[in-house]
């Protein structure tokens, strides 16, 4: 038997959940020849995997890398992700993608969605999506990448930032132009109602547009209408919208339920004691009475369940830490963006508009429907928020500062900070949000992640700048090793299973995610043993460790711990 690779002697977790098997895998092309006992094979290339554990390559459920993919600095940037075990990304996330877009949009698209732009800027080189795969592909990608349509971009085509229903026409070309998407390969919809202009659409429209998905079955892939209080009507929202077209629904970062103006700010006194009772009163006591602040989120699961018992199918998502990131102009009230980012950035800069902001921030509570209460979703804010992306010679040494401290520099109030801030970026700089490596936030977020509908991602904004969130570093290996194995909370077989097989089926990527005979040999080989995350808010830019060797399409790009940036392996996963 020759072949192109063989994996020898080592340990198989298939990517099902099933216990692991001493194996080997037979490597021909992009494909898998077979798995099982060889020991008279031959192949060109020969890994021997003893005391080492073989995986399907690990999928990203979420991430916002689809512009930065573009770039021709992207393998050597987002060398953490092969160094975690990752080999497929999944892109187009939260009702922002790159395509298809109209050269009305792209300006629009480049201030409001700027963490996920190369800091040396994108030139949109293509306008529907299947120029944008022909694209990627032409100019070559590290990873294999599936990319959603985003609604929102549909809406800016034509639209732009307008506060109203589209008309019959408009809505007729969104259809279009999502069909023509999916048709391009596009793996289904992703809608973020939290951002604009998505958060002025209504059920009504998010129901007309997801039909589009009912003849391919395509999911839809949810960031909800709010994360905070109104959680629970945001989840029952989508879960209508998917019954209703009879199309899987995916539930992106679902941990909703936080209650406005109680945003816990790890730098005071108040709350570093907090931890330290926390402590002392254990997981399971701090885990449960973190939930009871969450009432809207149990309501959610129960209205989850309820579904899922009626036949709709239902997956989700969540990172391993609690943390959040996104654009700082999410803040402002979304009726500001009406107008358009001209007039926005008039209105910022007059003190009588600034004075009626705060007196809304300070007072605004998000509640359902939104449409009839000033669109409000989610009403976030806090002095511990650490912003970075920025571009302006002067603010850059503010680059993950918390916003407190850049006021204290300038002598002003967060607000007005904030205000300053996005005038002189242009609005192109995003916030991160954590409470830093407290030992709460493992516990908080192991429970997370716990859900066996629940498929690890990382979220990351900024991939171009120095984040100073460990998410893009560790999430997947701190799954692995801390969760895993170390904590026990589950077997190493079952964490794989939700970094490959789960989020495979839900995103639909044929024989993706599994070891098995024909299957695309996307392969991780990692030590079970020693393999762990390195990296924490304290020092977030370390590569994690225990990862030996990955396979994209069966052509090695990590081998024995060395990365080869110039391989290009990956491709765009078309829907099929």
């Amino acid at each position: 038997m020759d072949n192109d690779i063989l994996i020898k002697n080592g340990t198989v977790m298939d990517g099902t959940g099933s216990p692991a098997v001493r194996a080997d895998v037979v490597v021909r092309g992009d494909r898998i020849e077979d798995v099982g006992s060889f020991p008279d094979a031959k192949a060109t290339n020969v890994i021997d995997a003893e005391g080492l554990a073989v995986a399907p390559g690990f999928i990203d459920a979420h991430t916002h890398l689809d512009f930065f993919l573009t770039s021709p600095r992207h393998p050597e940037v987002m060398e953490r992700w092969v160094r975690q075990g990752v080999t497929t990304i999944v892109a187009g996330n939260c009702g922002f993608s790159p395509a298809p877009i109209r050269s009305e949009a792209q300006d629009t698209v480049s201030t409001y969605w700027n963490f996920a732009f190369p800091k040396d800027g994108l030139t949109f080189e293509w306008a529907t999506m299947a120029e944008y795969f022909d694209h990627m592909n032409r100019s070559g990608l590290a990873y294999n990448v599936a990319v959603l349509t985003g609604h929102n971009v549909l809406r800016m085509n034509l639209m732009g930032m307008q506060e109203r229903a589209p008309s019959a026409d408009e809505m007729s070309e969104m259809k279009k132009m999502l069909k023509e998407s999916l048709d391009a390969g596009s793996i289904g919809l992703s809608i973020g109602l939290l951002y604009c202009p998505g958060c002025f659409s209504r059920t009504e429209e998010i129901t007309e547009l997801a039909s589009v998905l009912t003849e391919s079955g395509a999911p839809l892939v949810t960031h909800t209408r709010g994360m905070s209080e109104i959680y629970d009507h945001a989840v029952q929202e989508v879960i209508r919208v998917a019954e209703t077209n009879r199309i899987p629904l995916h539930l992106s970062h679902h941990f909703g339920g936080f209650e406005t103006g109680k945003l816990v700010s790890p730098t005071e006194w108040k709350t570093k004691v907090s931890f330290l009772l926390a402590k002392l009163m254990g997981e399971s006591f701090t885990v449960k009475n973190q939930l009871k602040t969450m009432p809207s989120h149990l309501r959610a699961v129960e209205l989850i369940g309820k579904a899922q018992e009626r036949g709709v199918e239902i997956g989700h998502d969540m990172l391993p830490w609690i943390c959040a990131f996104t654009s700082l102009l999410a803040i402002l009230p979304p009726r500001l963006y009406a107008g358009g980012f001209d007039k926005l950035f008039d209105q910022l800069r007059d003190p009588d508009v600034r004075k009626a902001i705060i007196k809304e921030k300070e007072t605004a509570f998000p509640k359902w429907p939104t449409w009839d209460n000033d669109w409000w979703t989610d009403n976030m804010f806090d002095g511990c928020f650490m912003l970075g992306g920025f571009r302006n010679e002067g603010n850059r040494k503010y680059e993950n500062m918390r916003l407190r401290d850049i006021a204290k520099d300038r002598g002003t109030d967060i607000y007005n900070t904030a205000f300053d801030l996005i005038l002189e970026e242009k609005g192109k700089i995003f916030f991160i949000y954590s409470i830093d490596d407290q030992t709460i936030s493992d516990w908080i977020g192991a429970w997370a992640i716990s859900d066996p509908n629940c498929a690890i991602m990382t979220d990351i904004v900024g991939v171009d700048h120095p984040n100073p969130a460990p998410v893009s570093y560790g999430a997947f290996t701190k799954v692995l090793g801390q969760f895993a194995r170390d904590k026990g909370m589950m077997t190493q077989e079952e964490a794989i299973r939700k970094m490959t097989s789960l989020p495979a089926r839900q995103m639909q990527l044929k024989d993706r995610g599994i070891i098995k005979k024909g299957a695309y040999a996307d392969l991780t080989v990692f030590n079970p043993k020693t393999v762990k995350n390195c990296a924490s808010f304290k020092e977030p830019h370390r590569f994690s460790e225990g990862i030996e060797h990955v396979l994209i399409n069966g052509k090695p790009v990590l081998e024995n711990g060395t990365y080869d940036p110039k391989s290009l392996a990956g491709t765009v996963i078309r829907r099929t």
